[in-house]
C-alpha cells in the first residue's frame, strides 16, 4: 500500500460499496484516556460502514463490547478482538486474539503470545517523535521485524508527517503491509481515517487485503493530545473520589 495516493475526503461514500472501510486503531472508554462510549463505534459502522479495530490499552473489553453488538446485527463481520499492549519497550497491537495478553512483557515474548493465539502483531506509531514511551524502541523493532505482521503507516495522532512517512518507508523496506489508524480517543475523531479494502474473514485474508488497500487519511492537530491528558486526569480523579 505504500506509495498510493491518499484521499483527504472524510465524507462517507455509498455504504453499499463492495469494499470495506477499516480503521485499525480506535479506543473506547475501556482505555483510561478515552471518553468514547463503545456504542458510538457501533453507530459509526451502522451509519457509515466504517469498521473499527478497537485497541484499548491492555484490555479486550472494548473490542468485546463493540464486536458483540456489531455481530448480533451484522453476523457476516469477522470477530476481531484486539488490544494495544504495553511491552517493556513500547506498544504492540494484537488482533484476532482469543484472550488478553499481559502487559510489560518483552516485545518478542508479546509477539510470540499473539501468534500462539493465531493473531497478528501490528506495530502502532513506530517512529512518532512525540511518544517517548509508547512508540516501540527502534532497536527492538529491528530485532523483531521478521515476526511483525503489519506496520501502522498512517496514524492520525502522529505529530509530524515525516514520522508517518518514515513508518511507511520502513514497512516497504521490510516488505510489510501498512495499516491506517485514527488512534481515536474521542467521538469527534471517529470516521476520519480508514483503509478502503477488500472484505476479509481470516488473518491471512486481512494481510492480502491490506496490500491492495486505499488509504483515507486526515491527520489531527497535535493539540488533540492535550484533550487526552485532560480526559485521563479527570477519570483518574473520579476513581480517587470513589
Amino acid at each position: 500500500m505504500t506509495g498510493l495516493a491518499v484521499s483527504t475526503n472524510s465524507e462517507s461514500e455509498d455504504i453499499d460499496s463492495p469494499f470495506w472501510r477499516f480503521d485499525m486503531h480506535v479506543h473506547s472508554w475501556h482505555s483510561g484516556d478515552s471518553g468514547t462510549n463503545p456504542s458510538k463505534i457501533v453507530e459509526l459502522y451502522r451509519g457509515q460502514r466504517i469498521l473499527s479495530l478497537v485497541t484499548d490499552h491492555n484490555t479486550l473489553a472494548g473490542s468485546q463490547a463493540v464486536y458483540g453488538d456489531l455481530r448480533s446485527e451484522f453476523p457476516e463481520l469477522p470477530l476481531i478482538l484486539s488490544e494495544e499492549i504495553m511491552t517493556d519497550s513500547g506498544e504492540i497491537i494484537g488482533l484476532f486474539l482469543s484472550e488478553e495478553v499481559h502487559p510489560y512483557l518483552s516485545a518478542a515474548e508479546t509477539v510470540d503470545i499473539i501468534h500462539d493465539q493465531g493473531g497478528l502483531a501490528l506495530i502502532p506509531h513506530p517512529f512518532c517523535s512525540y511518544r517517548r514511551t509508547s512508540a516501540i524502541r527502534s532497536d527492538v523493532l529491528d530485532e523483531i521485524i521478521d515476526r511483525v505482521d503489519i506496520i501502522e503507516g498512517y496514524n492520525a495522532r502522529t505529530g509530524r508527517d515525516e514520522d508517518n512517512l518514515r513508518a511507511r518507508e520502513y514497512a516497504m523496506a521490510h516488505k510489510k503491509p501498512v495499516s491506517v489508524g485514527s488512534d481515536a480517543h474521542n467521538i469527534h475523531e471517529l470516521g476520519r481515517c480508514y483503509l478502503e479494502c477488500d472484505p476479509f474473514t481470516t488473518p491471512r485474508e486481512l494481510l492480502a487485503s491490506l496490500s491492495n488497500g486505499r488509504p483515507e487519511f486526515c491527520r489531527m492537530d497535535f493539540s488533540i493530545h492535550k484533550l487526552t491528558k485532560l480526559v485521563k486526569a479527570v477519570r483518574r480523579d473520579r476513581l480517587l473520589e470513589e
